[in-house]
């Protein structure tokens, strides 16, 4: 059983003894295990094919390569003229593609496995294991921020999921999801952290003259009584007096900085 290609796909070790242990078990864990070597075997059909078609086409350009460098003398290999390439290059972008799918399956598939055997712990290193997860996705959205996939002061799970598909967070941190109700619970308990952080006093916003982020406006035409104003000025929430800015993607009103308290008009959802 090619289960070697677990460890180098996902970087999660899964032994043979284990899935053949599982496979017995007859319950959620033998479905999963069918599933993990059932990929694997595909897998490793498919790169052998893929390293086949490759090898036809490397001696097929080898062939080219010496009729191209041989001297008037020197014997001269006669290229395959039939189209070699038209015949094998579609078959190796299938494979390739192919091959594609079923890493990304067995990714999704280690997830679940350690998802259903991860050992219980102590609430004190359940409480750990929380902190380093918050830890890790509040550095992954930092990283889009820097990369202007989401603003600076984003302050709302709801948000995020408005400027991309936030549980990328936290399939990529390994957070164990098997659609029972403890895990949603672990997951709401997550989510409400990595909030609290980013609400946070001492996070980064985006605020006027420093904004950079295309969808934010953060001027107004008008005064506090809603008459024109001469020129555009600073934008501030007209209930608290908060600098605040208007988020064309939200198609909604924002407070400046997360960490102001929801009010009257602005109000964020976790």
């Amino acid at each position: 059983m090619p289960m070697h290609l677990v460890r180098k796909y996902t970087g999660h070790t899964i032994s043979a003894h284990e899935i053949a242990h599982a496979r017995r078990q007859g319950t959620t864990a033998a479905a999963i295990a069918t599933a993990i070597a059932d990929t694997c075997h595909a897998l490793a059909a498919t790169e052998a094919n893929l390293t086949q078609c490759a090898g036809t086409l490397a001696t097929d350009l080898d062939e080219v390569r010496r009729a191209l460098a041989a001297g008037p003398s020197d014997p001269t290999p006669t290229p395959n003229p039939t189209g070699r390439l038209q015949t094998h290059g579609p078959r190796l972008d299938a494979l390739t593609a192919q091959r594609a799918t079923h890493i990304t399956h067995l990714r999704a598939l280690a997830r679940i496995w350690l998802a259903h055997h991860t050992p219980t712990t102590s609430t004190a290193s359940q409480a750990e294991q929380m902190r380093r997860y918050a830890a890790t996705i509040l550095a992954a959205i930092d990283n889009d921020i820097r990369e202007g996939t989401v603003p600076t002061g984003i302050g709302s799970y709801v948000d995020l999921h408005r400027y991309l598909d936030a549980n990328d967070y936290l399939i990529a941190t390994g957070v164990p999801y098997d659609v029972t109700q403890a895990s949603i619970d672990l997951i709401a308990a997550l989510q409400g952290l990595v909030v609290a952080r980013l609400r946070q006093g001492d996070r980064p916003y985006c605020t006027h003259d420093t904004c950079a982020f295309p969808t934010h406006d953060h001027t107004t035409a008008y005064d506090p009584d809603g008459h024109d104003l001469s020129k555009a000025q600073p934008m501030r929430c007209r209930h608290c007096g908060q600098p605040a800015h208007y988020d064309a993607r939200l198609d909604d009103y924002r407070h400046d900085d997360p960490a102001t308290p929801d009010c009257f008009l602005i109000h964020r959802d976790d």
